[in-house]
């Protein structure tokens, strides 16, 4: 097994494919599919599943992503540390919804303006799957609601996201999810434009939430624990998407990050702002340990402009 192995596993996996990744390193197709198959002799087992429509990975593939990564990365740093040559710099980053789109788009856009030599990878998934796949290697960095329940990983705080209340349209609402009518025109006059909702007027209420234990799920209970007030969580997902979707059908209300509202509330749901205010920290995640030149850079970047 050597380091070329590895990286030219790693480029059928980011291209999808070994003619795709063949291009993009520029070497010829045959000898990279030669060399990934050494790799498997090395292991001892198949990496991809091979189809005339295309490669997946196998158990044993997604089992190995990580520690390829890792390696890879470890090379690198033990290379910069000596004064080596540096190779082709890449990073990636997992994010939760929303904050892929928001800061994370921002971010990595500043930053590839900054370092046009470095390849990114942004993907997003759950909270929980994140973390994992953090902690595991597969993703260098994660940007995630903070604090992150996941021993061993180091926080970088970045910001915070103040939250909203948003209600299902009104032709879609229930009792039970509809806006309290003490709320209706409670316009304290601030240039948001946006009505306030108060805690304790949200007995009752049906929620949409994301999963317990979450950081999100912890402000917000703890909040209507300080109020008081009881409500329902009807529905709980993962998926910031799908919670959405769930408040224009009429489903539950949700709270979420304001930034993340605006979708909602084109499609016809009611948002709210909150009282008292609920702000909800953001920041990335790393595994404990030394970084690589990309995974450091990014972070000065998001810590000066995040």
């Amino acid at each position: 097994m050597d380091t070329r192995q590895i990286r030219y596993f790693l480029a059928v996996v980011e291209h999808g494919g070994f003619g795709r990744a063949a291009t993009a390193l520029n070497v010829a197709q045959p000898t990279m599919s030669q060399s990934v198959k050494a790799l498997e002799r090395d292991l001892g087992t198949a990496l991809f599943h091979r189809a005339s429509h295309g490669v997946t990975l196998s158990a044993a593939g997604r089992a190995f992503l990580g520690p390829a990564r890792v390696l890879i990365r470890d090379v690198a740093v033990a290379g910069g540390a000596v004064g080596g040559r540096p190779g082709h710099d890449s990073l990636e980053i997992v994010a939760s919804a929303p904050l892929g789109a928001h800061p994370g788009a921002g971010l990595v856009g500043g930053f590839l303006r900054a370092r046009p030599g470095v390849s990114v990878n942004l993907d997003r998934d759950t909270d929980e799957a994140l973390l994992a796949r953090v902690r595991d290697g597969v993703s260098e960095l994660g940007l995630v609601h903070l604090p992150a329940a996941r021993l061993g990983l180091c926080e970088v705080p970045l910001g915070a996201h103040d939250l909203v209340l948003v209600f299902p349209p009104p032709h879609a609402s229930r009792p039970a999810t509809r806006v309290p009518p003490s709320a209706a025109g409670s316009d304290t006059g601030s240039d948001t434009g946006m009505d306030v909702v108060r805690l304790t007027d949200l007995a009752g209420l049906e929620l949409l939430g994301v999963p317990r234990g979450s950081a999100s799920r912890l402000l917000v209970e703890s909040a209507l624990r300080a109020a008081g007030v009881r409500t329902r969580v009807v529905v709980e997902s993962g998926q910031r998407d799908l919670i959405t979707d769930l408040v224009i059908a009429g489903v539950g209300a949700a709270f979420m990050p304001a930034a993340a509202a605006h979708e909602a509330a084109a499609r016809g749901a009611v948002v709210r702002r909150l009282a008292p205010a609920l702000r909800l920290p953001y920041g990335l995640v790393h595994r404990s340990g030394e970084l690589s030149g990309p995974a450091r850079a990014f972070i000065d970047h998001a810590l000066r402009t995040g």
